[in-house]
């Protein structure tokens, strides 16, 4: 059914709906809509059980349109819970609409794509007609691949907060999961907790293991005792050298992959640098085991934020169950959780857990006694199956320091520093500890730490936004006048119509430029303390407004709005003023904008 659909983007809240969408339409396919009682069968019958899970049920109704909403918002679920929604529609005169939200829209685009495709297949199954199910399993597959391009779990985390918070969120780039939160001057860029507030020359350093421990030491705090080796031979005689245990890990690498921590002796070093060279050729660590508990500080706007004990992936006995059994409970309990992203990873029973269960005396299919610990694995990344117990209250003044000291040292605004000790409550000077490594993104596991983020870039209930304000069917005369009114302030404004695009007095775009795009182009500039957009009521019945809200919009006496615009307008502006004549639009915003002000 591809050549007959047709899809457009709507960049904000649209008579069609509250949030941004990719829209398809297409004459209504000749399938009767499923009873409730077929479709749960239905999708059963076309969808994976993966996928299957994340469609949300029950549908709405059984129609064509409706399945193909249901699919597209599963497979933007595919990656983690977006939090998005669909809208389907039918008229009286056989036209459907598909609306999906999305955060990424190229990702949403092949969600929706495949979504029709699905629903195709479906209902020519369902009426006996011959099915060749390689297009729809295609356009599936598309769809989940382009799904990395879709906001991250920390990303969803601090967008939770952002919605609740006012906060606009805009890709910096489709697809780079770079995400703008705020608006021109206000704006903060972030890639998981990073931001744009951090170094590259401290990133540089943070990346590589080995440059983090010469800046530890050179600052005078514990860094780890290590060397590299370009061969296991050369990692046997550091280890020698350095004493047992040992870690070995690669020089430049991320949660918890290729190390191999606690080696006892020379027999585990051929494995241990086998998996460490495969990620990072000839520049493998070998470092000296500290004895204690792995820490995550984190530093975020330059200030300690918390502290988080990271323990590796294990199960308590209740003297009933196997040990695989306790496993299977545990990982189900994780894929269970309210928010999966925060659950902790699955935890693997592979060849190096059953391993360390035949270590301590048991086997998977074994029942220790009722509280025995049993240690499925000895890296305590959270990717890897570990978990998390908070210890913020507990940490140590001079641990707190600590942790500030390097990242000013580094040039991080935001970092997470991992911290070896065996009491987090006594001073870094008073027991043998290490830290081991430096992270740009600290990573976190709630929303009230998200939250703090965002509070540090955003304090005292700010919400990033720039005052904005929307002519309909205003003239270049009226757009200058309202943007000169602005300036008067100071502040440097950013204006738009359909003839030209400027911050200040600086012209954007060459030719003609969609109303989405030219706004999006103002909302991005850190040079952009205001914004005044121009469209025609055509523009925002075809694109949707191009921000969600709105100080005010000036309406133009005959501009010819319908009621669905004017409502819309009136959901998503501080104030609307309509019928006003030509030459009176800034004498109008000033007033409003006044007001607005006094209010605040």
């Amino acid at each position: 059914m591809e050549p007959q659909v047709r899809y457009h983007m709507t960049q904000g809240p649209s008579v069609l709906a509250p949030w941004p969408a990719i829209v398809a339409e297409f004459p209504a396919p000749p399938y009767r809509s499923l009873a409730a009682d077929e479709v749960e069968p239905a999708l059963r019958e076309l969808l994976s059980p993966n996928l299957f899970a994340l469609v949300a049920l029950p549908l709405p109704d059984g129609a064509f349109e409706t399945f193909a909403g249901a699919i597209a918002i599963a497979l933007q679920d595919a990656a983690g819970p977006s939090g998005l929604a669909f809208r389907s529609t039918r008229s009286a005169s056989g036209q459907c609409r598909v609306l999906v939200g999305f955060h990424e829209p190229g990702a949403a685009l092949l969600a929706l794509q495949a979504g029709l495709e699905a629903a195709q297949a479906l209902f020519r199954r369902r009426a006996g007609r011959p099915v060749d199910p390689a297009p729809a399993a295609a356009a599936i597959q598309r769809s989940v691949a382009a799904m990395n391009r879709q906001p991250d779990p920390l990303a969803r985390a601090l967008m939770r907060v952002a919605k609740r918070r006012r906060i606009p969120v805009y890709p910096a780039a489709h697809g780079s999961r770079v995400w703008v939160y705020g608006q021109g001057c206000n704006a903060w860029h972030f890639f998981e907790a990073a931001n744009h507030g951090d170094a590259m020359t401290g990133s540089r350093l943070a990346r590589n293991k080995q440059f983090t421990n010469v800046l530890i030491t050179r600052l005078g705090l514990p860094g780890a005792r290590h060397a590299i080796a370009d061969s296991a031979a050369t990692a046997k005689q550091l280890a020698k050298s350095i004493g047992y245990p040992v870690v070995i890990k690669p020089v430049d690498s991320s949660k918890g992959r290729g190390v191999t921590v606690r080696i006892a002796d020379e027999a585990g070093i051929d494995a241990a640098f086998a998996a460490a060279d495969k990620l990072a050729p000839a520049a493998v660590l070998v470092e000296g085991w500290v004895a204690g508990d792995d820490h995550r500080l984190a530093v975020v706007a330059g200030r300690f934020a918390w502290a988080v004990r990271r323990s590796p992936p294990r199960v308590t006995a209740d003297g009933e169950h196997t040990v695989r059994e306790l496993v299977e409970a545990e990982n189900a309990r994780r894929r269970a959780a309210p928010d999966r992203d925060l659950a902790g990873g699955r935890i693997a029973l592979d060849a190096e857990a059953e391993a360390l269960i035949a270590s301590q005396g048991y086997t998977l299919d074994a029942r220790p006694p009722a509280g025995t610990v049993v240690a499925l694995g000895l890296v305590a990344n959270q990717a890897r199956g570990g978990t998390i117990t908070g210890c913020t209250d507990a940490i140590h003044p001079d641990n707190r320091a600590m942790a500030e000291t390097i990242a000013r040292a580094f040039h991080l605004d935001t970092s997470g520093i991992d911290f070896m000790t065996p009491d987090i409550t006594r001073s870094w000077r008073d027991v043998p500890c290490a830290v081991i490594e430096i992270n740009v993104t600290p990573g976190f596991s709630s929303d009230s730490q998200a939250e703090l983020i965002l509070d540090r870039r955003f304090p005292a209930g700010a919400n990033g936004r720039v005052p904005a304000v929307l002519l309909v069917g205003a003239g270049p005369a009226d757009l200058a006048a309202v943007a000169t009114a602005l300036a008067a302030g100071g502040r440097t404004v950013g204006s738009t119509d359909g003839n030209a695009t400027r911050m200040g007095v600086e012209q954007r775009f060459t030719g003609n430029a969609l109303l989405p795009d030219r706004a999006m182009a103002l909302v991005l500039d850190p040079a952009c303390e205001a914004i005044v957009v121009a469209a025609t009521p055509a523009e925002i019945a075809t694109h949707g407004l191009p921000l969600d809200r709105f100080d005010i919009a000036l309406v133009d006496a005959d501009a010819g709005l319908s009621q669905a615009t004017l409502a819309l307008l009136r959901e998503c502006c501080g104030s609307v003023e309509a019928g006003l004549p030509p030459g009176t639009f800034a004498a109008a915003a000033s007033r409003l904008l006044a007001a607005t002000a006094a209010g605040a």
